[in-house]
């Protein structure tokens, strides 16, 4: 509130009692009629309002951003886009989060139909399909461990033994030079030992009905001699330096021949591996199918169907956050999401300012607060658009509390426009014109010829025998200047004008 308005309001008011008090004082002394004029009653529109400055400000706001990591694949907004809730804003590549929500589902399927299968129990077939995967597992075994010992023979005998002189001999000579005696003494006496082994590994693949489970530990232990043997032999060959006795060209073939040696080793130790796994796999399954389900097992595969359906509940939450979706309407500001950009979990893209919560508020004092309700229309200019555009508003609330603005008690009132308007922005300066009350056509009279007499009003009405006392019943008392008369006077009775 302005103490212009307050000021130039009260000497209104003094003038008015002057006035009022004057014409009082004449009527009750004087028995001559004043020169004063008159005036003919009328109808008109009387409007009570209520003027005050304000702000813009929003309901609220939020800064977005995407809970996923990754790259934007698309923006469905611009800047100034007025949306409404559940929009998709903007979008991340999903296609791993899509990848692995299938898979999550796959996963949920297989447990589930393993549970499946334990309460329903074993069928004579699924026992025979299950003995039929130990076979096969058996043969694949035995397969391995045979095509083990044709990759750790050629390791040894086509590939390492070439840095040997008389390597199939109790005698080997290792043929890289060491400056480390005790180093060169243990691969010539490792290398008669593996020459053994390989010797043994292949005396048990030739006998007949040999167990492949069997031959896969002897495989196994094979193996794992002969790779310490390579990595030995692998340092020394890599810490030698080229000679006289060693050209580079030599050294760099002994250095490939151990590398393929190494590569061929490894990759039957893992091969192996696998073949043993499935074996134990297949074993262990027939076993279950053989015993039936227990009860804790049945509630143990419950517990890995609860596991894979949260896992693909997660999976579809990760799914859900490569979508950024408006949680309400609004308009989009301070928009830097573009498609191709990597962008981080939490970093704000956007802000979303709630278009239709965009508020009005302003303090009436406390004279004022009693003439408005809530639901009175308002006509609402804002400074950045000049007093030449007009936005509708509408009283939605007023505190019960009232606070201290300037050293004079007031009142918060706020209000909402009425039709949203997207040139509206947070922080505009508003001046508020508040209807209070508004009757048209009605009698009305300039407001400075209704007399106040204590707790009643009259007019002085010209009559045949002078001005006649009339008392009225006043309505709303107009910011124009005009009161509405609702009873004690008739359209075209002459008022005394003083």
């Amino acid at each position: 509130m302005k103490a212009f308005f307050i000021k130039n309001y009260i000497a209104v008011a003094v003038v008015a009692v002057v006035l009022v008090g004057g014409a009082a004082y004449w009527y009750v002394s004087s028995s001559a009629a004043p020169s004063f004029g008159a005036v003919t009653v009328a109808k008109g529109d009387v409007i009570e309002s209520v003027d005050e400055p304000g702000n813009v400000l929003t309901e609220h706001s939020a800064d977005l951003s995407f809970q996923e990591s990754g790259q934007i694949a698309r923006v469905g907004v611009s800047e100034g886009s007025v949306v409404g809730a559940g929009t998709v804003l903007a979008s991340l590549d999903a296609s791993q989060l899509s990848a692995a929500r299938q898979q999550a589902d796959a996963a949920v399927s297989t447990a589930q139909a393993q549970l499946d299968q334990l309460t329903s129990g074993t069928r004579p077939e699924q026992l025979q399909i299950n003995q039929s995967a130990v076979a096969s597992a058996r043969t694949s075994l035995g397969i391995a461990v045979g095509n083990a010992y044709s990759a750790a023979d050629d390791a040894i005998e086509n590939q390492a033994d070439n840095l040997f002189s008389s390597p199939k001999t109790n005698n080997p000579t290792f043929l890289v030079p060491n400056s480390d005696s005790q180093t060169q003494n243990n691969l010539q006496s490792q290398r008669v030992v593996i020459g053994a082994a390989l010797t043994n590994w292949y005396k048990a693949l030739s006998a007949s009905g040999s167990d492949p489970a069997a031959l896969s530990g002897t495989a196994d232990g094979v193996l794992q001699q002969i790779q310490s043997y390579l990595n030995t032999v692998s340092l020394a060959v890599n810490g030698a330096p080229a000679s006289a006795s060693l050209s580079p060209s030599t050294l760099a073939a002994y250095k490939g021949y151990v590398s393929a040696a190494r590569t061929e080793t490894q990759g039957s130790i893992t091969a192996l591996s696998g073949t043993e796994s499935a074996l134990t796999t297949a074993e262990n399954q027939l076993s279950l199918a053989q015993a039936g389900a227990t009860p804790q097992a049945v509630k143990a595969q419950q517990a890995v169907v609860a596991q894979a359906e949260a896992a693909a509940a997660a999976a579809q939450v990760a799914l859900d956050h490569s979508s950024l979706v408006a949680p309400f309407a609004g308009t989009v500001q301070n928009l830097t999401a573009q498609a191709g950009q990597v962008v981080s979990a939490g970093a704000p893209v956007m802000t979303l300012v709630n278009s239709g919560g965009i508020k009005i508020e302003t303090y009436v004092s406390q004279s004022d607060v009693a003439k408005i309700k809530t639901g009175d229309k308002a006509n609402v200019t804002l400074d950045a658009f000049g007093t030449g555009t007009v936005f509708p508003a509408t009283v939605t609330t007023i505190d019960a509390a009232q606070s201290e603005v300037n050293g004079a008690s007031a009142y918060l009132v706020t209000l909402h426009f009425t039709d949203p308007d997207s040139r509206i922005k947070d922080g505009m300066t508003a001046n508020v014109h508040i209807i209070a009350a508004e009757h048209d056509g009605v009698v009305a009279v300039p407001s400075n010829l209704v007399i106040n007499d204590g707790d009643s009003h009259f007019i002085l009405v010209e009559s045949a025998g002078g001005a006649e006392k009339r008392p009225v019943t006043i309505g709303v008392v107009g910011d124009n200047g005009t009161t509405e008369i609702v009873s004690g006077l008739n359209v075209g009775e002459q008022i005394v004008r003083f």
